[in-house]
C-alpha cells in the first residue's frame, strides 16, 4: 500500500503546502546505489510481530499530561511506577479500527483526546492538520505545528486516511482589529499508533528504519472539500451512501464517477448537464444545479449521475 498522488491543486498557496506534506510522506526510499533489494516481508507475518510491539507500548507508557491546546505528552513507566497505562486509562478513550488490507485483517489504535465540532472529513478531502511523528523507541521524525492551507489526504500515508476522517474540525477564530493571530477552537485531536503496512512498509524515511510502527499526533483543524473532476460535483456526492467514490462507477467505463467527466456516458459531460433552463437572455448568467437540485433519474430515486439505469442510448 503507497501514498496516493493528489490529482490537481487549485491554487499556489495549495500547492505549496502540499509540497512540505507530500514530500515527507510520499518521498521515495533511500537511493539503494544498485544494490540488490530483498522481496518485502511476507505482510501476515510482520504485522504478528508488530501488534506485540504496539500493545506492548500501550501497556508500558502513560498520558503525563494533554494541555490546553491539546498537546500530550507521553511517557514510559518506571520500574515500580504506579502510572496507569494508556492501555488501562478512560480518561482518554483507547479506540481501534479494524481495516483490511494485503489480506490481512488489522487493528489501528488511536486515543481520541477530542473529537472536534465541525465536519468530519473523507479521505478524498483536503485537511489542514499539526502533527508530531514518533517511532515506538520515542524518536522524533517530524514535528508540524503550525500547518498551511489544506492539502490532499490521498497525498499521504494511508493511516492518515483511516483515521483523520474520525475526527472533525474545529471553529475559525479571527478577530476583526485584534493584534492576535487568527486561531482555530474545539478542534479534533488524537494520537494514532500505526502499523508500517500504514505507512511506509519495506521503505525507509531519514529517521525512521523500514518496518516501522509510526505514533502521530494530530490537531485537525479545517478541511476543504474537492471535485477532483472538476464537473461542480463534490467527490463525496460522486456516490452512493455506503460505497467508497473509489468503487462507484456509475456507467461501467471503467473510470470512477469522481473522475469521470461523463458519469451517465451519454456524451453530455456532467458540467454542462448541471446548467440550469436559459431564459433566452444572452446577458443573463449560466447558472448551474446545486447538489440538492439535480434532478433524479425518470422513475428512480438516485440523482442522475448516480444512477445507470439513466443512461442514453
Amino acid at each position: 500500500m503507497r501514498p496516493l498522488k493528489k490529482i490537481k491543486m487549485n491554487r499556489f498557496l495549495k500547492v505549496i503546502s502540499s509540497f512540505v506534506l507530500i514530500a515527507f510522506f510520499a518521498g521515495c526510499g533511500d537511493d539503494d546505489n544498485g544494490a540488490d533489494i530483498p522481496p518485502p516481508r511476507d505482510y501476515a507475518v510482520q504485522y504478528a510481530t508488530e501488534k506485540v510491539a504496539i500493545e506492548d507500548y500501550l501497556h508500558t507508557h502513560y498520558i503525563s499530561g494533554v494541555d490546553a491546546d491539546m498537546n500530550i505528552t507521553i511517557a514510559a513507566i518506571p520500574e515500580g511506577g504506579t502510572q496507569e497505562s494508556i492501555w488501562d486509562q478512560d480518561q482518554y478513550p483507547l479506540l481501534n479500527k479494524q481495516v483490511t488490507a494485503n489480506n490481512v485483517d488489522y487493528t489501528i489504535y488511536y486515543l481520541s483526546l477530542r473529537e472536534g465540532v465541525g465536519e468530519a472529513p473523507t479521505k478524498y478531502d483536503n485537511v489542514s492538520v499539526a502533527y508530531r511523528g514518533m517511532l515506538l523507541d520515542g524518536t522524533e521524525f517530524d514535528n508540524r505545528q503550525f500547518p498551511g492551507a489544506p492539502s490532499a489526504l490521498l497525498g499521504v500515508i494511508e493511516g492518515w486516511q483511516e483515521i483523520i476522517p474520525l475526527f472533525k474540525t474545529g471553529i475559525y477564530i479571527d478577530i476583526p482589529g485584534s493584534p492576535d493571530p487568527a486561531t482555530f477552537q474545539d478542534f479534533g485531536a488524537g494520537v494514532m499508533f500505526l502499523p508500517s503496512d500504514f505507512g511506509y512498509y519495506e521503505g525507509s524515511r531519514p529517521s525512521i528504519p523500514a518496518y516501522s510502527p509510526l505514533i502521530f499526533s494530530f490537531k485537525l483543524y479545517q478541511l476543504e472539500r474537492e471535485d477532483h473532476d472538476e464537473d461542480g460535483i463534490l467527490t463525496n456526492d460522486e456516490t452512493v451512501a455506503g460505497t467508497d467514490p473509489a468503487d462507484y462507477d456509475t456507467d461501467g467505463d471503467g473510470t470512477v464517477n469522481f473522475l469521470d467527466i461523463d458519469d451517465d456516458n451519454d456524451g453530455t459531460l456532467t458540467k454542462v448537464e448541471r446548467q440550469m433552463a436559459d431564459d433566452g437572455d444572452p446577458l443573463t448568467p449560466v447558472q448551474y444545479y446545486t447538489f440538492d437540485m439535480l434532478p433524479t433519474c425518470p422513475g428512480g430515486t438516485l440523482k442522475r449521475h448516480l444512477d445507470p439505469n439513466c443512461f442514453e442510448d
